[in-house]
């Protein structure tokens, strides 16, 4: 979708483009930098790298730099490319938010993946594949949450080829994560001396000399006294990992896919053996459905959909959500809900209502082990990708474990955190196990029209659900 596109004539006055970037924020983008972002703005050393804490302007103060050296030089290529192509696309808005600011007369088109400017210029959003971003010719690549790009060192290495033709450079920045990922060694390594290191914590970013407030501070502080490794990581923008996790951030990250993205609920999901788990919550936690697509041949699992309700939605909701799944989305194997407290009752009435195909799980500690273990042995083997969320991630990574006197494992979670998209993804994947030979479906509810479940096993059709 084109978002801007005219044809101009010569503009009727020239527009000075200051070649101080700080003057060009003052004067242009109508804003001032703060000290440590003036710092990054006048760094002209060919590798930089970015380790700040959250809400310090980070994106705020990248995507201005590029829309300057795209101004700047004529017929510059800069690409930006991060865990997930959407999460790219995000950062390109945060330039085209700059873009408004500029007189109409130095653009030439702004999509949503590509700004290109009247000078020969361009800045585009590329998805977090080597060989695509191999291809162009480009003079600055910008990456974006580096610490959580899976395959970071193949990357960069088809980066220093595309920028090696043309002496170009490169930014990288992230939130501390993992030890084992390439923006460790960028920030501290000897063997990537040749990086300028930028690294701000929440003090640095503290007003007046940054955004953050004292007050949001206080309440960051609070919510996160029981879990420190994360306050760490996002506010001290130092490396840490909690060592009671049980599923570490480097596995984590390993499972992520930088080319997928969520499957929207109104889609048309066909040809797909889909396996759905469902977590209940209400008040104090909320339901969730998360959405298995599993190759049986390949004994490989893709997460395609990941839904959250707000607080107080109605079970009914929920349940009338996974029947319209079921209506449009063609082959959906099995439902696994957790059946502890309320969902029991729930679990029935999903039944009831034409989802035969739905079994509810107890969770006591050793049911939670198994669906859990299950998911981890999933994501250690390989055969587990999910689409880069932020949320998912920390919930995942803060699932912590304890070995109990009986020597039986007790999961737990901060108190300032939910793990409910966590459970429902295990669900999902538990769901995986219990299936031999994997048989056709025909839903319960054929867009909007009720008809009689049916599983096809061995060439003949029944309506009875085939179980291992």
């Amino acid at each position: 979708m084109n978002l801007l596109k005219e044809t101009f004539d010569e503009p009727e006055e020239d527009l000075a483009i200051p070649t101080d970037p700080v003057e060009f924020c003052e004067k242009i983008l109508k804003f001032k930098p703060t000290n440590y972002q003036e710092k990054f703005l006048r760094d002209t050393g060919q590798f930089i790298s970015l380790r700040w804490s959250r809400q310090s302007g980070k994106s705020f103060i990248v995507s201005a730099r590029l829309v300057w050296q795209a101004l700047v030089n004529y017929g510059v290529h800069i690409a930006i490319v991060a865990p997930s192509y959407r999460q790219s696309r995000l950062v390109l808005r945060r330039v085209i938010g700059w873009i408004a600011v500029l007189p109409k007369t130095l653009m030439s088109e702004v999509s949503k993946t590509k700004i290109e400017f009247r000078n020969g210029s361009n800045i585009e959003a590329f998805p977090n594949n080597p060989l695509t971003i191999r291809g162009p010719t480009l003079h600055l690549v910008y990456c974006d949450e580096m610490n959580f790009i899976r395959d970071d060192v193949d990357l960069y290495d088809a980066i220093l080829f595309t920028i090696g033709t043309t002496n170009g450079s490169f930014i990288a920045s992230s939130t501390p994560g993992s030890r084992d990922g390439l923006f460790y060694k960028i920030s501290f390594a000897a063997e990537y001396s040749d990086f300028s290191r930028h690294h701000v914590s929440w003090r640095e970013a503290m007003e007046p000399n940054g955004p953050l407030r004292m007050k949001v501070i206080d309440k960051i502080r609070k919510q996160l006294e029981t879990n420190p490794w994360r306050w760490t990581r996002e506010m001290e923008a130092e490396f840490a990992e909690d060592e009671d996790t049980f599923f570490p951030l480097a596995l984590v990250t390993s499972c992520i896919d930088g080319e997928s993205e969520y499957v929207a609920f109104d889609s048309r999901v066909s040809d797909r053996l889909v396996y759905i788990g469902v977590d209940f919550g209400k008040h104090l936690d909320h339901s969730v459905v998360a959405a298995v697509e599993y190759d049986n041949e390949s004994k490989r699992a893709k997460l395609i959909h990941m839904h959250r309700f707000p607080l107080e939605t109605e079970y009914a909701s929920v349940i009338g959500y996974v029947k319209a799944m079921a209506s449009r989305w063609g082959i959906i194997r099995r439902i696994s809900t957790d059946v502890t407290g309320v969902g029991d009752f729930i679990t029935e009435e999903m039944k009831k209502s034409g989802l035969p195909q739905t079994e509810g799980v107890l969770l006591t500690i050793q049911s939670k082990l198994d669906i859990l273990g299950n998911l981890k042995q999933i994501m250690q083997t390989g055969r587990l990708t999910m689409p880069f969320d932020s949320e998912l991630i920390s919930e995942i990574n803060s699932e912590r474990y304890e070995m109990l006197k009986s020597g039986r494992i007790q999961f737990s979670h901060p108190e300032d955190q939910h793990d409910d998209r966590l459970w429902a993804l295990a669900l999902a994947c538990y769901g995986i196990r219990f299936v031999t030979e994997i048989p056709h479906y025909k839903p319960a509810i054929a867009f909007g029209k009720a008809i009689k479940p049916k599983w096809q096993v061995g060439g003949s059709w029944s309506t009875r659900l085939p179980r291992s």
